[in-house]
């Protein structure tokens, strides 16, 4: 007996040293404006605290060592970065000393970012990269997510697909550093805000496709704003807040705490996580003790489980009513569910996928199929994609038009949404007096003007989702139909391009087979 109780003690003990080993640490933080450049005149804040009077060598080699000595200690397998210098030597600086410090191999993720110190003389800030070689492998190229930004974000908004070696795992960090509130009118930043939300959700959407992915970063925003409430809609959860607490804080002006910093997971990179907290001790910035604080934010760190299996699903029940805030698959004849314009288009027929309903209950692999009923102020609702684009019907014709811009809400149209007889819903535009519908004929979703219909065409149900749904099995998987456009896609961590013919290309042009 004894032999076989030291037998199942040591057996338990090298599973948990199996899965400690298996164990990925991710540490991100805001270094407020850390350069490698020196030319640029460059002094934080009043020029009161030492740490922040760099535009010497001298005081570079200070910050850069506050830095080092105070992340080392995690020896993480990733750190994340806001605010360094919008040039390669930055991040290979970092990268260097953090190896001298720790004596593992830290290499930066090349980006390509750069500046031109000419047209630029204040410099540009980037969010970036560096890990440790020995367990992790980058996976693909350094993106940038901000769709629809011609400057400045593109540094800023900065995504990389990592590979564990010793698992093969692969899952995606999307790190950001949206608009902070420095203008005169606060409700310019909060709109900015909003609009780097939609645009990172419609970067990750165009460059990642099967992800467990991280949205971490200076958001620059507490809970409840808007932009945040973008990232819960497309079905992120807040980690730091799930695994600390409300107590967590990130930023402090004096004795003031409040958390703009996040980190953001889908549903499969969320189960894949045992811990996410703030480093409180690391800066002492959080203590008070602003004189010698490298940065205005503190630290935070994610740890990740690779070998958690998650257990995907999204369930959504059939309505009588719905309510403003919920999201609702439209469904038809009860076997068919609107599927997602692609977010490389602004208009479209939607499309459908085929599902079974089991016990009353709609379970799929994605939240992508859901509109949300959004409140318009007078009784209606503006209606929002997974994506955050609200649509809208162009000078009356049948297919869907959808905003580019969720922060302006200037063309989005108020519906009603009317219980028919039968059970399903007229939901009718306001503006053009049309009504959603689907039709076997051309088996798409459509707007219509009809009051009536004929054989083979269908009014919408509403399946609100409900996360309390426990699932037993998979009711359909979303197939969505492919865009007949020449589209870009990530393949094993290698950007693709795929023309309509589904000939393969790789970024230099030459054919894949």
């Amino acid at each position: 007996m004894k032999q076989h109780r030291l037998f199942i003690t040591l057996l338990v003990a090298l599973t948990v040293q199996a899965a400690q080993a298996d164990d990925i640490k991710v540490v991100g933080q805001n270094l407020q404006n850390f350069f490698y450049s020196l030319d640029r005149g460059r002094t934080q804040g009043n020029g009161s605290i030492t740490l922040s009077n760099y535009n010497t060598e001298t005081g570079r080699t200070a910050k850069l060592n506050a830095i080092v000595g105070t992340l080392s200690q995690y020896e993480a397998d990733i750190y994340a970065f806001n605010e360094v210098e919008c040039c390669e030597e930055v991040l290979q600086l970092l990268a260097q000393s953090m190896s001298e410090k720790t004596g593992k191999n830290y290499m930066p993720v090349t980006d390509g970012l750069s500046y031109d110190l000419t047209s630029e003389p204040d410099g540009v800030i980037k969010s970036g990269f560096i890990y440790n070689a020995a367990t992790i492998e980058p996976v693909g190229e350094n993106l940038s997510t901000a769709v629809g930004y011609n400057h400045f974000y593109p540094a800023t908004m900065r995504m990389q697909g990592f590979k564990s070696k010793s698992d093969d795992e692969v899952f995606y960090i999307s790190m950001n550093h949206f608009k902070a509130s420095t203008s005169s009118d606060i409700t310019d930043d909060i709109n900015q805000r909003e609009s780097n939300s939609i645009s990172l959700l419609k970067g990750l959407d165009q460059a990642v496709l099967d992800p467990d992915i991280l949205i971490m970063g200076d958001l620059n925003s507490e809970m409840g704003e808007q932009c945040l409430n973008n990232l819960m809609d497309a079905g992120f959860t807040e980690q730091i807040l799930k695994h600390e607490g409300s107590s967590a804080a990130s930023h402090w002006y004096y004795a003031t705490g409040s958390l703009i910093d996040h980190v953001f997971a889908n549903s499969t990179m969320s189960a894949q996580i045992t811990d996410a907290h703030m480093l409180y001790v690391a800066n002492p910035h959080s203590t008070g003790n602003y004189n010698t604080a490298y940065s205005d934010h503190d630290p935070y760190m994610v740890t990740l489980n690779l070998q958690a299996q998650p257990v995907v699903k999204f369930g959504y029940r059939k309505v009588e009513a719905v309510s403003a805030g919920k999201s609702y698959l439209m469904v038809f004849n009860n076997e068919k569910i609107s599927n997602p314009v692609s977010t490389s288009k602004t208009y479209e027929y939607l499309s459908v996928t085929n599902v079974s309903p089991i016990d009353n209950v709609i379970t799929l692999t994605s939240d992508k199929n859901g509109f949300k009923f959004e409140d318009d102020g007078n009784g209606y609702y503006y209606i929002k994609d997974a994506y955050g684009r609200y649509i809208y019907l162009y000078n009356n014709g049948s297919s869907y038009n959808y905003t580019t811009n969720v922060g302006n809400k200037a063309n989005a149209q108020s519906h009603s949404v009317v219980k028919q007889s039968n059970g399903t819903f007229h939901v009718h535009n306001n503006v053009a007096n049309y009504n959603i519908l689907y039709t076997t004929n051309y088996n798409n979703c459509s707007w219509r003007n009809w009051t009536s219909l004929n054989n083979g065409q269908y009014w919408p149900t509403l399946w609100e989702y409900d996360p309390s749904i426990t699932v037993t099995g998979i009711t359909e998987i979303p197939a969505y139909t492919q865009p007949s456009t020449t589209r870009k896609v990530m393949e094993q961590g290698h950007l693709i391009i795929i023309t309509p013919s589904g000939s393969r290309y790789n970024l230099q042009g030459i054919q894949i087979r």
